[in-house]
């Protein structure tokens, strides 16, 4: 059969466009469909990256909006203070990246068509559009997002939290009342754990000139979690909203498939999300470096089979890494406001702090839950009638 392309990409985001970007650098013949007219709009996430998105991507010096050393997080009562000298993570203009990865990938030989995929059939690679178009290829990649199509095709159930976010302008001296700190405001990230909204939680990411990203994920929904930010807002702010966005964060399922006959998920498509913080696009980023191989390997061979080992690499690498965020997302949900304060009150007389700040990764929280059990804290900050609970979760 012959084929209109070697690979079609549905979602030209910063996953699709990775992607699509590497597998032109193989020579494949690769187009990228976005039902999209403006790439990067609405924006939909925090736009924090991690400092090792250099080991994963691009990331140019204009999309960097302002870098961050450590966080303050909240219970309701009590702050805990971790960071370091050094920068630990990037603000970014995402819309700007986005475009950026997406021009990236034109430039060399993808080409791209705004067209919204309404079905695939993943057996004879056939993708067809909303004007009752359709092209064919060799292998169909699923980086549409949290309501993909081409994961339906494949037969995954995706579940989702919710995420709302407000771009506000906020004095900084009612930012340091807020955190109780004269530490310099538009270096450091707020996060707020809260007894109604855990596992889920609120962030205050600074941006320049007084402006930040207020936002929440959580079981809520988009208008509960609209009046838990104005609420908050209210009580600890004077503000000024200038925009506000809305999105979904896919809760990470590891019995879904990733490849399925000629059909391969990346990203938010493939539920690629860490449980406790929503972020996946280093990790989105690493999977199209790992997919890359196995579908260039795949079309050169025409062995559709080799598809398959993209999943095993995947779950070889970080099937440990979410388990132990599972964990970490199921202690959470045990506990209320007053639990949450007695353990940041016990974590504070612990040097809880200083060990965070050492051990602590955006992209690896395993490292700190690992050394919390082996120094024995994980039990000693926290209640004690919660202990045979978090035993059983962690296996003990």
């Amino acid at each position: 059969m012959n084929y209109d392309y070697d690979v079609v990409i549905v979602g030209a985001g910063p996953v699709g466009s990775t992607i699509a970007f590497y597998l032109a650098q193989n020579d494949l013949n690769v187009v990228m469909v976005e039902k999209k007219t403006h790439i990067g709009y609405p924006l939909q996430c925090a736009g924090i990256l991690s400092k090792h998105i250099f080991e994963y991507n691009e990331l140019p010096d204009e999309i960097i909006i302002n870098t961050i050393n450590g966080a303050f997080l909240h219970s309701k009562n009590h702050i805990l203070n971790v960071g370091t000298d050094e920068s630990v993570a990037y603000v970014i203009d995402r819309v700007g990246y986005d475009q950026f990865l997406s021009n990236r990938a034109i430039q060399n030989g993808v080409r791209l068509i705004n067209k919204k995929v309404i079905d695939v059939d993943i057996e004879k690679g056939i993708t067809y559009f909303s004007d009752e178009q359709s092209i064919t290829s060799k292998v169909i990649i699923g980086c549409d997002g949290s309501n993909s199509t081409v994961s339906k095709t494949i037969g995954n159930m995706q579940q989702n939290f919710n995420a709302s976010q407000i771009l506000v302008s906020i004095n900084d001296e009612d930012r340091d009342n807020f955190r109780k700190s004269n530490r310099k405001s538009v270096d450091y990230v707020d996060v707020c754990f809260y007894g109604d909204i855990v596992p889920g939680f609120l962030w205050i990411i600074p941006l320049q000139n007084n402006t930040c990203r207020v936002g929440l994920f959580s079981n809520d929904s988009h208008r509960q979690q609209n009046t838990i930010i104005t609420d908050f807002l209210n009580e600890n702010f004077e503000y000024e909203i200038i925009e506000k966005y809305k999105g979904f964060i896919p809760i990470f399922n590891n019995k879904n498939q990733l490849v399925k006959k000629r059909a391969i998920l990346i990203g938010d498509a493939a539920s690629q999300i860490k449980p406790t913080t929503g972020g996946g696009l280093l990790i989105a980023f690493d999977c199209c470096k790992i997919a890359s191989k196995y579908i260039t390997d795949a079309i050169k061979k025409d062995n559709m089979e080799l598809l398959k080992g993209y999943q095993k690499e995947f779950n070889k690498k970080y099937s440990k890494e979410f388990s132990y965020q599972f964990k970490v997302h199921k202690t959470l949900n045990l506990f209320n406001d007053n639990d949450l304060d007695y353990i940041f009150e016990k974590a504070k007389e612990s040097d809880c702090e200083n060990i965070i700040s050492e051990y602590g990764d955006m992209d690896n929280q395993s490292k700190v839950v690992k050394e919390f059990i082996k120094r024995g804290l994980i039990f000693k900050i926290t209640p004690k009638f919660l202990f045979k609970k978090i035993m059983n979760i962690f296996g003990f």
